[in-house]
């Protein structure tokens, strides 16, 4: 589906300083390399070449990457699957996977791609993972983010079907007040409790849980993101 609006991508979800500070802050000083998993249009792989960070960035949609090649040519960018990432040479530093782009993978695909990150993480590298607040949304029948407004075109996303087991995601591109593509992706959600006890089952421990990179503390009653940072 990303595809669609892959040239839009970075205006829809544009670089975020504060995402980036988060993350360079619990990177520390362990240098890399790092690894982005659903890289999308490559920015913050990007921005840690610029550092000087040794920095790879895989997604699943082909324009993505081209697009995150062009941006950045002396970063490493793969079209791969999350869940295949154990193919590339590690092991890493830091491994991230943000804008709920793990909540793609089925759950059982979801934990053994977590196990494989255990394997190939450094001694007392990071793992960090955002979703958004399932907690939340669980509870409702339906939900529709506000649309996304930008000079000369709306961006629209709503979950429906909502269950335990799955979700449909819509989104929807009008530009100049024509609908120019409109797509569905099927979402797994978990609650926190989930998550946690799931990599506690796996040798992780949980550093931080927040529901925003400003590090403000999460509230599952709250719409919001659902991030964690874990450490073998």
């Amino acid at each position: 589906m990303y595809s669609k609006f892959a040239a839009w991508y970075d205006r829809i979800f544009p670089f975020s300083p504060g995402v980036y500070a988060f993350l360079s802050h619990h990177l520390g000083d362990r240098g890399g390399p790092v690894l982005d998993l659903g890289c999308g249009t490559g920015d913050y792989c990007a921005a840690f070449t610029r550092e000087g960070i040794q920095a790879v960035g895989l997604d699943l949609d082909l324009e993505m990457i081209a697009q995150a090649m062009a941006r950045s040519p002396r970063t490493e960018f793969h079209v791969l699957d999350m869940a295949l990432f154990s193919q590339l040479p590690g092991p890493w530093s830091m491994i991230f996977s943000i804008g709920n782009t793990a909540a793609h993978l089925p759950q059982n695909r979801f934990w053994a791609c977590v196990e494989d990150i255990a394997e190939n993480l450094l001694q007392h590298g990071v793992w960090i993972v955002q979703v958004m607040n399932w907690d939340y949304v669980l509870g409702l029948p339906a939900f529709s983010f506000p649309p996304k407004i930008m000079d000369g075109a709306t961006f629209h996303r709503a979950y429906e079907d909502i269950t335990p087991e799955g979700l449909t995601f819509r989104t929807g591109l009008d530009i100049d007040g024509q609908r120019v593509f409109d797509d569905c992706v099927r979402l797994h959600p978990m609650t926190s409790t989930a998550i946690i006890d799931g990599h506690a089952e796996r040798g992780f421990r949980l550093v931080e849980h927040v529901s925003d990179y400003a590090g403000s503390g999460f509230d599952p009653e709250v719409f919001s993101a659902n991030i964690f940072v874990f450490t073998r």
